[in-house]
């Protein structure tokens, strides 16, 4: 029996990341895996239609990557700095109906009443003694669908689907947790993202919350991250490991982690969701900046 194939992909600027993952019996198999790097902002050509004479190379790029998928869905990561973000609350007797009208009117307070777009709610771990559930929202923008048209004639089959950065990370994450057999302690997820960090809180395999933070300071980012787990009630002791992903941080913002929280400091792999241990890749290989593309091949 043939099994499903999903593709995650992720424009930065001059890179796509990309991770094509099949889904056979329960078990997930990696089909590719890799990064292209263009000669120009790939994303803002993809996203902001800047110099849209290159976005034949773009498409030129993923006909070849892809030429043999059998992949039916892809799934476009999209970067905090691209969506409108927000924690709701919904009451615990609330059907689905009524949780989509709820979460739906709340993004439009924060996007001033803005058509169209694709909303996202992730479910966060309840707050104890309360008969609501949290949700981490992420809106957006009906143009991010339509600039992934754009692409629609290299896999005319294929259905183009955006995907936010941060709940395709906490994806890849809790099967990360799943296969490690992490433990039901706290855990600090901080990916080096598009003009700065994203911030996720995990207590085993539930989110407790997610922030982007716009830094180029590691002492900044270290003391926000640790305000938003102050937040939450969480003390710098209750972290168990602090997860890097993304893109390879800067020497300063490293060095002002690791003096943060010292030894819990390490580098997240999610090949072991596929089957491939750390020693596989080898120290010098970014395994890590693939957490959301893997995140988003396997949702």
């Amino acid at each position: 029996m043939a099994g499903i194939s999903t593709a995650g992909v992720e424009f930065s600027r001059d890179l796509m990341r990309y991770a094509e993952v099949e889904r056979r019996e329960g078990h997930f198999k990696l089909v590719r895996l890799g990064s292209c790097e263009f000669g120009f902002d790939a994303a803002g050509v993809l996203f902001d239609r800047l110099t849209p004479q290159f976005l034949d190379a773009i498409r030129e790029a993923m006909a070849d990557i892809f030429k043999d998928t059998t992949a039916s869905r892809f799934r476009f990561v999209i970067p905090s700095r691209r969506q409108t973000r927000f924690t709701t609350t919904v009451p615990e007797d609330a059907d689905i109906n009524m949780r989509t009208d709820l979460v739906g009117y709340d993004a439009r307070l924060f996007t001033a009443n803005q058509e169209g777009g694709d909303i996202f709610p992730l479910h966060l771990q309840r707050v104890q003694n309360t008969d609501v559930h949290r949700f981490a929202v992420s809106h957006l923008d009906a143009s991010i669908s339509q600039s992934l048209k754009q692409l629609q004639p290299v896999f005319p089959e294929a259905n183009l689907d955006p995907v936010p950065a941060m709940p395709a990370a906490v994806t890849a994450f809790l099967q990360v947790a799943y296969h490690l057999h992490l433990s039901s302690r706290t855990y600090l997820l901080i990916g080096a993202v598009e003009e700065g960090y994203d911030v996720i809180f995990a207590q085993g395999t539930e989110p407790l919350a997610q922030e982007f933070l716009s830094t180029e300071s590691g002492a900044d980012l270290a003391y926000h991250a640790v305000l938003l787990g102050h937040r939450l009630g969480l003390t710098w002791t209750d972290i168990e490991t602090v997860f890097l992903y993304g893109s390879q941080l800067p020497e300063a913002v490293a060095a002002a982690l690791e003096e943060a929280f010292g030894p819990r400091v390490e580098r997240i792999n999610p090949g072991v969701v596929v089957g491939l241990e750390g020693d596989h890749f080898g120290d010098d290989y970014p395994i890590e900046s693939f957490l959301p593309v893997v995140g988003a091949a396997i949702q």
